[in-house]
């Protein structure tokens, strides 16, 4: 970040109070920053109360980035508290929160930057890069179609394909982030969004099939772990519907990682359909 790029020529300027503002930025990678009133001061925090605390979005972040964290380093930490985000025009997040690793019971303060939209390839600096070159062309075009009942029927077999098991799904909690983003974007738009999702959780699972290039065919169960995959996934929420009936969802989700420690992208289609009878 240099100073031209962080004010306009209209603006009176307090070189002081500008410097400050780019020592805490820098010092701090963006995560701890004081409100800066002039224009320069893209990074703000945003003022957490006891009333409202964070949104269900900024949980879903900050879940992520624990994720992210867990899957380069094979730790198993669990979100919480989220205790302070900044938020940056134009850009995204950087979320200050509590986490604990259930392996040994240990917690920690965590930070993570999230960039929720935007282009492939950013120019955020050389650490947060997405180096969008490393990644297989096949997970670089459009989203894919839901599988046909066809390629259904075929799935175990075929070499890339895996419909995962009952055990699979208890065993890796991280599905469920998936399918509450697929759940959030349904209700993108909505002004009043993050008070009502909740109400729709927890999420019931009903089927996941993940399609990977990557090798697994001794395990196939290890497709799960492919650093690039794309997860077909069949889910349920509450419903807030007098009858009380659930509502099914269909999401496509398409994970990435460029190889750089901490970097991850998400790419989610979702459809809600037909009420089901509760079960």
């Amino acid at each position: 970040m240099s100073d031209d790029d962080i004010w306009s020529e209209d603006e009176v300027i307090d070189p002081e109070e500008a410097q400050e503002y780019l020592r805490q930025v820098q010092e701090s990678d963006g995560f701890d920053v004081d409100y800066f009133h002039n224009s320069y001061a893209r990074i703000k925090p945003f003022q957490l109360n006891d009333e409202y605390g964070y949104t269900h979005d900024m949980e879903l972040y900050g879940r992520l980035g624990l994720h992210c964290y867990n899957l380069h380093k094979g730790t198993n930490l669990k979100l919480i508290d989220i205790h302070k985000y900044n938020t940056e025009l134009f850009f995204g997040y950087y979320i200050t929160l509590e986490a604990v690793d259930t392996y040994t019971n240990s917690p920690c303060t965590f930070q993570t930057c999230l960039v929720p939209t935007g282009p492939r390839t950013t120019s955020i600096g050389p650490q947060r890069r997405w180096e969008d070159e490393v990644i297989d062309d096949f997970y670089k075009s459009e989203m894919p179609n839901w599988l046909t009942k066809e390629e259904l029927a075929a799935a175990n077999d075929k070499g890339q394909y895996y419909e995962l098991q009952e055990s699979d799904l208890l065993g890796n909690e991280w599905l469920h982030l998936y399918a509450e983003f697929a759940l959030s974007l349904n209700w993108r738009g909505y002004a009043m969004k993050n008070s009502i999702l909740r109400r729709f959780l927890p999420l019931k699972i009903k089927k996941v099939i993940v399609h990977t290039r990557e090798s697994g065919e001794e395990s196939p169960h290890l497709k799960l772990k492919a650093n690039n995959a794309i997860f077909y996934m069949s889910f349920k929420g509450n419903s807030d519907h007098p009858s009380g009936k659930p509502v099914e969802y269909q999401a496509i989700v398409r994970k990435t990682m460029d190889g750089k420690p901490g970097h991850i992208r998400l790419e989610v289609q979702s459809w809600a359909g037909l009420e089901s009878q509760p079960t």
